[in-house]
């Protein structure tokens, strides 16, 4: 037994000591427009999901009744103010939004993971690290709530709110 917390314990330092000079031997890429290697995406993916899952409170609650009404409404603050990053429904993905690090959520073309208590918690906090900054300042919680029951159902929405905003854009 002894053996083998010595071995288990040598081998945790030598693992560390070889992160810890990979890194500050600069080896890590650190470029923005290198691809990401899917290993990394995916661990980082997964652990900000999980990070979200943790931190939005369970009791949590969308104070907006349900109605296409609120849906519009949350469907044209996401034209007027996300598109540019998220890109809009029936076109195509935002350049602008492959330029971030990590590239933003093409939103209108594969919709979201994140329920919608926690799309608002992630646009009213944002995520650090990323071009997704916190927009509690920026917005009502009322707008958050209606943007964030748009994102929701940005691939599934009602024929009524998609005519309203393709009406809304002028189409």
């Amino acid at each position: 037994m002894k053996r083998f917390v010595i071995g288990f314990v040598s081998g945790a330092v030598v693992l560390t000591l070889g992160v810890l000079g990979y890194l500050r031997l600069g080896f890590a890429d650190v470029r923005a427009d290198a691809p990401t290697p899917t290993w990394i995406t995916r661990w980082t993916f997964s652990s900000v999901h999980a990070s979200v899952r943790r931190t939005v409170p369970r009791d949590l609650k969308s104070p907006l009744p349900a109605s296409d009404e609120a849906l519009i409404a949350g469907g044209k603050l996401y034209l007027n103010d996300c598109v540019g990053c998220h890109g809009a429904p029936g076109q195509p993905a935002s350049d602008f939004g492959a330029t971030f690090y990590p590239p933003a959520p093409q939103l209108a073309r594969g919709g979201t993971l994140y329920s919608e208590v926690q799309v608002y918690w992630i646009a009213k906090h944002g995520i650090r690290r990323t071009g997704m900054s916190a927009q509690g300042s920026s917005y009502s919680d009322e707008h958050l709530w209606q943007l964030a029951a748009f994102i929701s159902r940005i691939t599934s929405l009602p024929p009524s709110v998609r005519d309203a905003l393709a009406e809304k854009a002028g189409k």
